[in-house]
């Protein structure tokens, strides 16, 4: 099986994850050289996003919580599902926080990061925003190391990568670092740092941003 992958990108990143933790046998490699408009990957996913799986059949599955529940049902140990009907709603729930409420209001303000461009408003705006979905997510998280119960789980794949430009957007507009305001949330946090798996995972988003700070550079 082959991933196709950007390193920046917290759909991809969530399934990185679930691949180094359960450390499958799947090639990770980047979009064709034409992008993910081109025709080539188009021919795989026609909604022309990352990431996607190209299964040994030949046969793609698009989305990243698709891929997820699929890796889930193909290789199903190490379970990255909770076995409690409970815990797994919560991780859906957690999941579909991280994407609605946190990452939804994220990606608007990477149009807003040069400052000569910026509208000062819509920030506030987006921060603010931000802000409700991090009191949901605290809200909802187990309290420890883990997003649900005594393991990691999905949830974990997907809050981690989101938590990530929580971050990085406070450093790159020049405002307080946010998660720590949150009892939950910052724990978490603190003990998702002792992990050498998000640690890989965080690496690579890194690299991911400096490549788009020199792209954005060049114009």
């Amino acid at each position: 099986m082959k991933l196709y992958n950007a390193d920046l990108s917290p759909y991809a990143a969530r399934v990185r994850l679930a691949i180094y933790r359960k450390n499958l046998p799947i090639t990770i490699t980047a979009p064709p050289e034409s992008g993910i408009k081109g025709p080539e990957y188009l021919a795989l996913n026609p909604m022309g996003k990352i990431p996607v799986l190209v299964l040994d059949s030949g046969a793609t599955l698009p989305e990243s919580e698709t891929i997820l529940e699929y890796l889930e049902d193909v290789f199903p140990t190490p379970s990255l599902r909770p076995a409690d009907a409970m815990d797994l709603a919560r991780a859906r729930l957690i999941a579909r926080i991280g994407d609605l409420y946190v990452q939804g209001t994220i990606l608007p303000l990477f149009a807003h990061m040069n400052p000569e461009k910026r509208d000062a408003a819509f920030v506030e705006t987006q921060f603010a925003t931000m802000e409700k979905g991090l009191t949901y997510l605290d809200h909802y998280l187990a309290g420890g190391a883990f997003a649900v119960g005594n393991k990691v789980s999905f949830a974990d794949c997907s809050i981690q990568p989101v938590l990530f430009f929580v971050n990085l957007m406070a450093t790159a507009f020049g405002r307080p670092e946010t998660i720590s305001k949150h009892i939950k949330l910052a724990a978490y946090w603190q003990a998702a740092g002792a992990d050498p798996i998000w640690a890989k995972v965080n690496a690579e988003m890194q690299t991911g941003f400096a490549a788009f700070q020199k792209r954005m550079a060049q114009g």
